[in-house]
């Protein structure tokens, strides 16, 4: 085999170090170069995502510390109208009662005093006919000498011990 030959090892080597210095020059002025800019560009990038997911999480905790200040504050005035509404009801509610109570007892005591009249007017009804039934009674019975003035004599009588 010829590259076990001694005599083309010098040869051999030049070639391999040529070759091994042509690609490493290459490789340190070309290929690594890229590579090394190329993950410098990917760094930048991820460092300016990561910059940019930062800034996003601080405004959404600004936003979230603004949305529960408004929250609670509008739970406290909800609850503060609340109370508000709650007492005008008991104040309407209690007013209201208080009207129909007076409204009530307003028209019960004119209905009482109208029931007191039809009574008055019914008793009297009552005391006209029972002298009339006197009457027809005292000429049914034949008694001449009892007269209508006798009857309302004695039917006043009753009304004054009765009242």
């Amino acid at each position: 085999m010829p590259q076990f030959d001694v005599s083309t090892y010098i040869s051999q080597m030049f070639w391999v170090l040529l070759i091994f210095f042509c690609y490493w020059l290459v490789m340190d002025k070309l290929i690594i170069p890229r590579i090394a800019e190329m993950i410098e560009f990917r760094k930048r990038k991820y460092d300016d995502f990561i910059q940019k997911a930062e800034e996003i999480n601080k405004k959404a905790q600004t936003s979230l510390q603004q949305y529960e200040k408004t929250l609670a504050a509008a739970r406290a005035e909800a609850s503060s109208q609340i109370a508000k509404n709650e007492k005008e009801l008991r104040e309407l509610i209690s007013q209201k009662e208080s009207e129909i109570k007076n409204d009530l007892a307003q028209k019960m005591t004119e209905h009482e005093n109208k029931l007191a009249r039809e009574k008055e007017k019914l008793l009297k009804k009552i005391d006209k006919m029972s002298i009339n039934v006197a009457l027809v009674a005292t000429k049914q019975l034949n008694l001449p000498s009892i007269t209508r003035a006798d009857i309302d004599e004695v039917a006043n009588k009753g009304a004054n011990n009765v009242c």
